[in-house]
């Protein structure tokens, strides 16, 4: 479910989505209304119509679990909810929706914010010990229409660097972050880690990720959310229950980067002590 591909290429080789002046993303006016449910989130779940890199089956399941989750049980409105799947998670598609959260003015400090992605993942030559010429390790989220671009070469792909640098744009109260994919742990740099935020992983930097067939979920989508989550409990303690299933049926090693005080639980405001 995951391959190599060249550490010569990055995220500017995707499609440009905004352009400023500045050449940075500017935070659009407040609407005027009713008071704004300061809770958002980007769902992305990607299976996909060819082969290239191996089947993935459920991820679109996955990103429906995860929107009902949020919408039915943790009160994000579904305004607020950007859920993409299949054809609609483009590489121009996902640009859209991340600099929809970055140019969003109730994106505050005030606000508790969702990343979830299911699909597949890649890394680069470097980062799988294959090169030694001053590359730089990296990770990539795959969009649906990868193929139409050079992705043996780091083209149509969503580096890590630039995940990185368009969520280090926001700083909200609450961030979880969750990435169901080969190569998930390698989505660890600052930027997507950082104060006030988990990170979610379903495996190590060099590990695949499976499916559960019996029920058509992605292991860390199964084990943690629908089995912990969704079930009212705390996302690191649904996380730590997760661990020693994954490796136990599957040999997948979670991980987690966890930079919230106390317990990320969504279903309650955060605690003033």
């Amino acid at each position: 479910m995951f391959g190599l591909v060249s550490s010569s290429a990055s995220e500017q080789d995707m499609p440009a989505v905004l352009v400023t002046s500045g050449g940075s993303v500017t935070k659009g006016p407040a609407l005027e209304g009713p008071p704004v449910v300061k809770k958002f989130a980007v769902v992305i779940g990607i299976v996909y119509d060819n082969y290239d890199l191996g089947v993935v089956n459920y991820a679109d399941q996955d990103a429906l679990s995860v929107y009902n989750l949020l919408t039915q049980k943790l009160g994000f409105p579904r305004e607020n909810v950007l859920l993409l799947r299949n054809g609609e998670a483009t590489g121009t598609g996902i640009h859209k929706a991340i600099s929809w959260l970055v140019r969003n003015p109730d994106v505050d400090a005030d606000a508790d914010v969702v990343f979830f992605y299911s699909g597949h993942g890649l890394r680069n030559r470097a980062a799988a010990g294959l090169e030694d010429n001053g590359a730089q390790p990296g990770y990539a989220l795959v969009p649906y229409d990868f193929a139409n671009f050079d992705y043996a070469q780091g083209a149509g792909l969503m580096w890590d660097s630039y995940l990185a640098d368009m969520l280090s744009r926001i700083n909200p109260r609450r961030m979880w972050i969750t990435i169901d994919s080969c190569v998930a742990g390698g989505f660890t740099r600052p930027g997507i880690s950082g104060p006030n935020r988990v990170v979610t992983l379903s495996s190590q930097a060099d590990q695949l990720s499976s499916e559960v067939q019996e029920t058509g979920r992605g292991v860390l989508t199964q084990y943690m959310i629908e089995d912990g989550v969704a079930r009212g409990v705390p996302v690191e303690k649904a996380f730590a229950a997760a661990v020693p299933r994954a490796f136990d049926a599957y040999g997948q090693n979670p991980q987690i980067v966890d930079n919230y005080p106390g317990e990320l639980d969504l279903y309650h405001e955060p605690s003033s002590n």
